[in-house]
């Protein structure tokens, strides 16, 4: 027994002087508004899932503004999953004068907010649809104003990213836990990192069949990858807080937007 507890005191140890390390680095102050793009390789791999927790401890560890928008066509997106269920739908009226806004207080007027605390946008269209277009004369007139603006493309193709990495400071590809999809991932962030846009890699382990392979080769790769566990409580029919997740995956978002904001600040993490 006396092998076993030291092997848990350490490991405990261990797990402490990581979560004060990502707490320390998730909190630290950026010169500049950022603006991460989520795209997904494939319908249900995680996209909105991912963007919901990195805005979720976004917004709980961070002092400032945290704005989450959703473009993709997915009913379950960034919003809800990061607790929103009423319309974020923006006013005509207050998108007007939010575009010409000169302080916060006009950048956020008539905007819905999450639990936590975020700001939302929803710029689907009844039918699900949305347009690019739509981030450009919505989000972009205001972005300024707040310290992350994390937007939910949904799936992209290589040849269909120019808006996203045109718009973003920082692309975060989500994929499956299996190798064609991490390596799909991987060529969506090298066209992004062409662009001139950093990428990072976040792999969703809805299936739970992650291997110890498949780990090795996360840590191999050019860009930075992290690995969202599956969790049970992201198929339940109301957005799950964090306190009804498994301490892994509560673990897995903040390495995920410790990672964001590590990136933002150039380095590799």
């Amino acid at each position: 027994m006396g092998m076993i507890s030291t092997v848990l005191s350490t490991s405990a140890e261990s797990r402490i002087r990581e979560l004060t390390s990502l707490d320390a680095s998730v909190r630290g102050p950026l010169p500049l508004s950022t603006r991460v793009g989520f795209v997904g390789v494939a319908g249900g791999v995680g996209t909105s899932t991912a963007a919901g927790l990195a805005v979720s401890v976004l917004v709980s560890r961070r002092g400032g503004r945290i704005l989450a928008v959703n473009a993709s066509s997915g009913r379950r997106s960034v919003l809800w999953r990061a607790g929103l269920t009423d319309d974020a739908s923006p006013d005509p009226g207050t998108a007007a004068q939010r575009a010409g806004a000169r302080q916060a207080a006009d950048a956020v007027q008539g905007l819905a907010r999450t639990p936590g605390g975020g700001y939302a946008i929803d710029l689907a269209d009844a039918d699900r649809t949305t347009a690019d277009a739509r981030w450009w004369e919505t989000v972009a007139p205001v972005s300024r104003f707040f310290d992350f603006v994390v937007t939910d493309w949904g799936v992209r193709r290589a040849d269909d990213l120019s808006d996203v990495t045109a718009s973003s400071s920082l692309v975060c590809v989500t994929t499956a836990a299996d190798l064609p999809a991490i390596q799909h991932g991987l060529d969506l962030a090298n066209t992004a990192e062409g662009a001139g846009t950093r990428a990072v890699l976040a792999v969703v382990d809805t299936q739970a069949r992650l291997t110890g392979a498949l780990r090795v080769v996360l840590d191999r790769l050019p860009i930075p990858a992290v690995v969202l566990p599956h969790d049970l409580a992201h198929a339940a029919t109301s957005p799950a807080p964090s306190t009804r997740l498994r301490a892994t995956t509560n673990l897995g978002a903040l390495r995920l937007a410790t990672t964001l904001v590590d990136r933002a600040r150039g380095r590799r993490a």
